[in-house]
This record gives structure tokens, sequence and C-alpha cells, in this order.
């Protein structure tokens, strides 16, 4: 938690740094003023995230606890594999449910959902039409750290601390992927939508479900990966 409020605090500072304004409203969604204000947010998140992080003992040596402890020493091709496996398994229960959540927020509150629940998609979308550096490095950093660091975060360090927490030790790991994935949500809930936060959380439970199965941070990684790969193949084609 310390490391998400010491990325928060940094990706401000590299927005200022980068004379980024106020975000603008657009469909009824804060975008930020351009992509290169983006590309600084994120520069300053890992950083401040990866800071905290570094000061964690025993963090680059520690492992995920796999619910199968025959599968613990899983090689890293067969975890790629196992975390491609998930995507393919969660991808169409991830656009069920927040096709489901946006129908019933449509006829609970008659508003009219966007077409594109992200914010940064939509402004990756735009900056589509004139790509530049700032595209490219947003991509990178979206396919490829992004995917690295926030499991880092939330498989190897949060959902592993809750299920080793004193009276959830002998309890089912779904009380610490769920609660997880719910933090995983709520800290997305600044650039994504009511029926996206609800598509988070059925994501994150299969990122938490591939992590403790195979015992590998690879897995999830590579799954986390795909999903933001898919969506901006979606988004930008």
């Amino acid at each position: 938690m310390t490391a998400l409020l010491g990325g928060l605090f940094a990706s401000r500072i590299a927005l200022s740094l980068a004379g980024g304004g106020l975000a603008i409203e657009q469909a009824d969604q804060a975008i930020p003023p351009d992509l290169r204000s983006i590309v600084f947010m994120m520069l300053g998140n890992y950083i401040g995230q990866g800071v905290v992080l570094l000061l964690v003992p025993g963090l680059i040596l520690g492992k995920v606890r796999s619910a199968n402890p025959m599968r613990s020493g899983l090689s890293w091709w067969k975890a790629m594999a196992a975390g491609t496996g998930a995507m393919v398994l969660f991808w169409p229960l991830v656009l069920a449910s927040g096709l489901l959540a946006g129908v019933f927020i449509t006829l609970m509150t008659g508003q009219e959902l966007p077409e594109i629940a992200h914010t940064t998609l939509l402004q990756l979308q735009q900056a589509a039409e004139n790509p530049d550096i700032w595209l490219i490095l947003a991509l990178i950093m979206i396919v490829l750290l992004t995917p690295i660091l926030e499991e880092l975060m939330y498989r190897g360090l949060l959902q592993e601390s809750i299920r080793r927490m004193p009276g959830l030790v002998t309890e089912t790991p779904w009380i610490a992927i769920a609660l997880t994935s719910i933090i995983f949500a709520v800290m997305h809930a600044a650039v994504v939508d009511q029926r996206g936060l609800v598509a988070l959380i059925v994501l994150s439970m299969g990122f938490g479900w591939i992590a403790l199965r195979t015992g590998r941070l690879l897995s999830c990684i590579v799954m986390h990966g795909l999903f933001n790969l898919l969506n901006l193949v979606q988004v930008l084609a």
C-alpha cells in the first residue's frame, strides 16, 4: 500500500515537471491534456513504486506460495503458457462482466455510457491519429512495464501478505484473491467507469488464481500483458 501511495505521489511530481495541466472533461471522463503528460505520469508512478519496493526485504528472492506444491518449480515457458491459457479463459468472462454491468447501470440510471470505459485507452485512440514517440513509449510501458510492476505489487506482495495474515493462513486463498482484486480495481477508479471496475475485479481474480495455481508471478505478468495488448489492438485497430 505504501508503494501505491509512493507511486501516486511521484506521478503528481512528474506531471508537474512535465508541465501538464488539469484534466479536461470529455464524455463524462477526465482525460489528461496530452499523451506526453500520461507518459510522464506513468514513469513517475513506476519510479515511485519501484523505490518503495526496493526497500522490501527479500523481495527479489521471494516467491508466491503455490496452491499446488507440485507446480512450485514450474519452468518459465510453462508459466508463460499457463498465463496465456488463463487469458483465453478469462477474456470472455471479463468482457461479459463489463457488458452486463454496463447494461445494469444504464437501466438503473438511464445514463448512456461511452463506448470506451478507460480514459487512457481513449487518449491513446485519439493520439493514434497522429502517432509520435510519446505514443510508442506509452504502448511499450502499458504492455511490458505495467504488468510487471503491478503484478509484483498486487499478486507478489499484497495478495501474499493478506493470505499469510494470522487467521487467514488456514482459510481459503480466495479471500486474499478477492480482497486484492477489490483494491486493484479501486486503485484504477480514476481512469475507468463503473462497468470497468466490475470487469477489473473479474480480471484481477484471474490474475490471482493463475499466480496461486502456478506459484510463478510470470504467469500473471504474461496474462496481464496479453490483456493490455488485446485492449490496445481492439481500440487502435
